[in-house]
This record gives C-alpha cells, sequence and structure tokens, in this order.
C-alpha cells in the first residue's frame, strides 16, 4: 500500500508513520514543521520507503502531485495550537477547515470525480 500522511512530523502523524512503514508501506509525508518536529521522523527518514515533503496543506497543486499515487490518504494536519484561537480564528479557519477542503479536493482525481 502507498500512503499518504499529512502532518507527518506531527506527534501523532509521525507514529502513524512509523506504523505503516514497520507494517511494510511505502509512505509519503507532509509538513510544514509549524508545530511537528523533523526529530520526530529520525527512524522514518532512514528507511528507503518513506519520502518526506516540508509543504503545507494550503498548497493545492503540491497536495494533487502528492496524492497521485497514494492508495489512502491520513489526514492529520491541523493548528494544533488552540490557545490562540479567539485572538486568531483566521488561522484555524485556513489551516483546519480550508486545509481539510483542500485535503479532500486533491483526492479527487484518484477517485476518478
Amino acid at each position: 500500500m502507498r500512503a499518504f500522511v499529512t502532518g507527518a512530523a506531527g506527534f501523532v502523524g509521525s507514529n502513524l508513520v512509523d506504523r505503516l512503514l514497520a507494517d511494510g508501506h511505502q509512505v509519503t509525508g507532509l509538513d510544514n514543521l509549524s508545530t511537528g518536529r523533523i526529530q520526530f521522523l529520525e527512524s522514518a527518514l532512514r528507511s528507503a520507503a518513506f519520502d518526506f515533503h516540508q509543504g503545507d496543506i494550503s498548497d493545492a497543486e503540491l497536495l494533487c502531485r502528492l496524492m497521485a499515487h497514494a492508495d489512502c490518504v491520513f489526514h492529520m494536519a491541523a493548528n494544533a495550537d488552540v490557545r490562540f484561537g479567539l485572538k486568531h480564528p483566521h488561522l484555524d479557519v485556513e489551516q483546519n477547515t480550508i486545509g481539510t477542503f483542500n485535503v479532500l479536493e486533491a483526492t479527487r482525481p484518484a477517485a476518478g470525480a
């Protein structure tokens, strides 16, 4: 299986990446490293079955390109720092709502939509 993981360098995403690799899958990971840490991917980065890209889910073209050959998508990317949501609600909307929309839209070509 070829998996695509957004938020791959986050705590949850990196553990998912490790598990997918341990189960023998090919994994492409995407993270903008705003809250994720490259250190969480140390073991994955040593695997030939892992391909990491630093980028953002706001980049629809990048999403489509990276997802082109994926069999499944795990969407873990989000604005993890909700403490400032009342002061900066646009961040939550942009990263969580619009970002999720972008991920879903990028799956359309593979689904034949």
